[in-house]
């Protein structure tokens, strides 16, 4: 029996490893958010969240970028610095359309992202192993000896296909 239960435990062991590198804790949730982004780096947040003019998709600036703190000053909330938006956390609209946009990021402009409404607010889609799917969060692995040099990105989302988690890892 202590043999069996041992056994389980270790192949538990790689799903409850995904669930802490995912969050790793609060996220701050807001009703705005589109995803986030967690880091091997820092517990630190990069939440990425919709911006609304008069109640619709803001096409100009279709998201607010920011930091939450979740590590020396919990909760606190910070923009990004130039290098920041610029290199690695910001964005670019790629085109526009009505109450929808797709962009794309900084750090990673071969895939875009698509911005629209969906029943009462908004959502953020992307291709996630080749398919359709609701961007939830990305996960940064940087090089342990080397912070600014990143091992790989995991992309996290739901499938607008089958309604399942699907992930994808993506190698630099």
């Amino acid at each position: 029996m202590t043999r069996r239960i041992f056994f389980f435990l270790l192949m538990l062991l790689p799903v409850l490893m995904a669930s802490a590198e995912e969050s790793d804790g609060n996220t701050y949730p807001t009703a705005e958010r589109l995803f986030y982004i967690t880091r091997s780096v820092n517990r630190n947040l990069v939440c990425y969240d919709v911006r609304l003019a008069n109640g619709r998709l803001d096409t100009r600036q279709p998201m607010e970028v920011y930091w939450i703190n979740r590590e020396e000053r919990m909760g606190e909330r910070n923009g990004l610095n130039y290098i920041q938006r610029k290199l690695a956390y910001g964005y670019k609209v790629v085109s526009k359309g009505e109450d929808r946009c797709e962009c794309s990021l900084s750090a990673y402009p071969d895939r875009t992202l698509t911005i629209e409404r969906k029943g009462a607010g908004y959502v953020c889609y992307m291709t996630i192993d080749g398919q359709r799917a609701l961007l939830r969060s990305l996960y940064v692995k940087t090089a342990s000896k080397n912070p600014m040099s990143v091992e790989y990105v995991e992309l996290r989302g739901t499938s607008t296909l089958t309604g399942q988690p699907i992930t994808e890892r993506i190698r630099k």
